[in-house]
């Protein structure tokens, strides 16, 4: 199995050599005897030519070399039609997140100032006093009924 790492490997030499065999160089024999020496070269850092091509640095040396053009396939011209009317659906709905919290916003100040807070609430006390009084009266009611219980 091949190495996944190998620090003494070239990646600009491989891409001048790969150059030197592309279709662009019109001396059959230079082409042949760069894919050789780059073919050794390969073999001697046990890798495969294959497994070297789709390492980033080679690709960014190949990339530096020979500046290829790339082709825009239909699934990626989709994909980037795709990514533009997300961002747009995106932009909107920030759009309105930030509208709906301004008049959020607006209408809790507007409610705050139209209903003071009682005098005698604050963080610890309990603010419903009809709360308070409805379980006072269930208390109540509930002792009554255990003292009748208790006389019979």
């Amino acid at each position: 199995m091949p190495a996944a790492v190998n620090n003494g490997f070239e990646p600009e030499r491989f891409a001048s050599l790969w150059a030197g065999c592309d279709t662009g160089n019109a001396n059959e024999a230079e082409s042949v005897n760069k894919f050789r020496a780059l073919r050794r070269m390969v073999a001697a850092d046990n890798l495969r030519i294959v497994d070297v091509m789709g390492r980033a640095d080679v690709m960014q040396a190949l990339d530096a070399q020979l500046q290829p053009v790339r082709e825009e396939s239909p699934q990626l011209k989709e994909a980037f039609g795709q990514i533009t009317q997300l961002a747009d659906a995106l932009a909107r709905e920030r759009e309105i997140t930030t509208d709906l919290r301004e008049e959020l916003s607006a209408a809790a100040v507007a409610e705050s100032r139209a209903r003071p807070l009682p005098a005698r609430a604050s963080h610890g006390e309990v603010v419903n006093g009809g709360l308070v009084a409805a379980v006072s009266i269930v208390t109540v009611v509930l002792m009554i009924a255990a003292v009748f219980q208790s006389f019979q």
